[in-house]
């Protein structure tokens, strides 16, 4: 926000001394070398405070990949006071920290980060509506992905889970439009598509084809077989249980 009245003040001030020396007869020029005068400015500033950004932003990646969480959040945290020069950098620090504070056990706080978060933040989004459909706050978290739906428009799991959640409260008319919708811009999207099938002969949705992308949401417990694979070290199979006297 600092750095877009910034930049106005001094396209204003410049411009009108523009206007001044030429004499106020060609006003028009005056305000058009006013407006790109205060794009330029306000690039000039962003990539400045861009440049302090990008440090900070790698030294959480490192603290999230050495699961120093904590450390993560705090870096996070210290940059807030940046986000008065960079308007949209609020929403994703919170989105992060909000992740970061459910990773963490921290559910409370985590949510009331969350509800800050980028619309643009998907993920986020909709984590956060999923939190709020597990405390059956059920119309308040298919406004949540309602809103972030109309924004992200090529991310299917987002959209297939809104279709979840609406045929879920017995809107299958809306979940169906949902689905029309997002087919719209991703035709090929095969989950979709399959899911839109199952609704038109009312049979329930299946979100297997989203993997544990989907069962992290917490909506639906995993199958057995699929806890049993994760458990299992990677390449290997539970070798079977033998039998009582065999």
């Amino acid at each position: 926000m600092y750095s877009i009245l910034l930049s106005l003040f001094l396209s204003l001030l410049l411009g009108y001394g523009g206007i001044s020396l030429l004499g106020g007869y060609h006003w028009f020029w005056g305000v058009l070398f006013t407006v790109v005068l205060a794009i330029v400015i306000w690039v000039l500033i962003a990539r400045r405070i861009g440049k302090r950004l990008q440090p900070a932003m790698e030294q959480v990646q490192r603290q999230m990949q050495q699961q120093h969480f904590q450390l993560a959040y705090q870096s996070l945290e210290d940059m807030l006071p940046m986000c008065k020069w960079i308007p949209l950098l609020k929403g994703q620090l919170l989105a992060q920290m909000g992740m970061l504070s459910l990773h963490m056990g921290q559910k409370d706080r985590g949510v009331k980060l969350l509800e800050g978060a980028s619309m643009r933040n998907a993920d986020a989004r909709l984590m956060l509506a999923c939190i709020r459909y597990r405390d059956n706050e059920i119309d308040r978290a298919i406004s949540v992905l309602e809103l972030t739906a109309k924004i992200n428009k090529k991310h299917p799991l987002l959209h297939n889970t809104y279709a979840w959640m609406l045929h879920k409260a017995g809107k299958n008319d809306q979940a169906q439009a949902a689905l029309a919708a997002f087919l719209k811009k991703n035709a090929t999207n095969t989950p979709t598509k399959e899911n839109m099938l199952r609704l038109q002969n009312n049979k329930r949705m299946s979100m297997t084809a989203f993997a544990e992308q989907w069962y992290a949401l917490g909506l639906e417990q995993p199958p057995q077989t699929m806890g049993q694979m994760r458990r299992a070290p990677k390449g290997f199979r539970e070798p079977p249980k033998r039998k009582k006297g065999g």
